[in-house]
């Protein structure tokens, strides 16, 4: 048996990136990963990533990898917060050592029982770029969108800004803080290169003056 302690704000980010009604069932959910010293919350529908983490602060009990599925997910977001700084305690999940059995996940007094999704998750470590070079890349506008509600679910910023960046293969990460990032897959396209903004810099070019027509007879 083991304890996880998992923030709600980073279950909604994170359940902004999970697949919906995917035939890859493993994906239409969260991957929880615990230990005594952390936890990390990962969601992916294979075109973007969501990660975060937090440190444990003495209150995960034992190791956990599972995978909760959107429903559950979706029950524990569903709960009310009793009070204004509700959303600053953790939900407590209590997992079985049986992993196909019944689980548990508590948060201000409301229960969920639950049952895992039996699959096994990406390795979503092999997603994450390892170098980032600003390279030019083309995203679907949408992936955008949803880390831009990613940033308010985790407060970073309530106008939703986040940094971004592009590594080598073309993948771009949305960096939300030191704790939660996500990654996005590029958009294929016969796009060489991004056209050149630089006439921006200059003033409109001027006019081409025609030289006045001297009469050869007259002078």
């Amino acid at each position: 048996m083991a304890t996880v302690n998992v923030y709600r704000n980073k279950l909604k980010a994170a359940s902004r990136f999970m697949a919906v009604q995917d035939i890859r069932f493993y994906l239409n959910g969260v991957l929880i990963e615990s230990n005594e010293l952390q936890s990390r919350i990962v969601a992916t529908d294979g075109h973007t990533l969501f990660a975060s983490r937090d440190d444990a602060k003495g209150d995960n009990e034992g190791s956990f990898v599972g995978i909760i599925g959107a429903d559950t997910v979706k029950a524990i977001l569903a709960w009310k917060a009793p009070y204004k700084s509700a959303n600053d305690t953790p939900v407590v999940l209590t997992t079985s050592d049986d992993l196909a059995g019944e689980h548990r996940a508590e948060w201000c007094g409301n229960v969920c029982i639950f049952r895992l999704i039996d699959g096994k998750f990406p390795d979503y470590m092999r997603v994450v770029p390892a170098t980032l070079d600003a390279g030019i890349s083309f995203f679907q506008p949408e992936y955008l969108l949803r880390c831009t509600k990613a940033a308010q679910d985790l407060n970073t910023s309530a106008k939703g800004m986040f940094a971004f960046k592009c590594a080598q293969d073309g993948a771009g990460i949305a960096v939300f803080s030191s704790e939660a990032f996500a990654v996005l897959m590029p958009i294929k396209t016969t796009v060489a290169d991004v056209a050149d903004v630089a006439w921006a810099r200059e003033a409109l070019p001027a006019p081409v003056v025609d030289a006045p027509v001297v009469d050869a007879v007259a002078a």
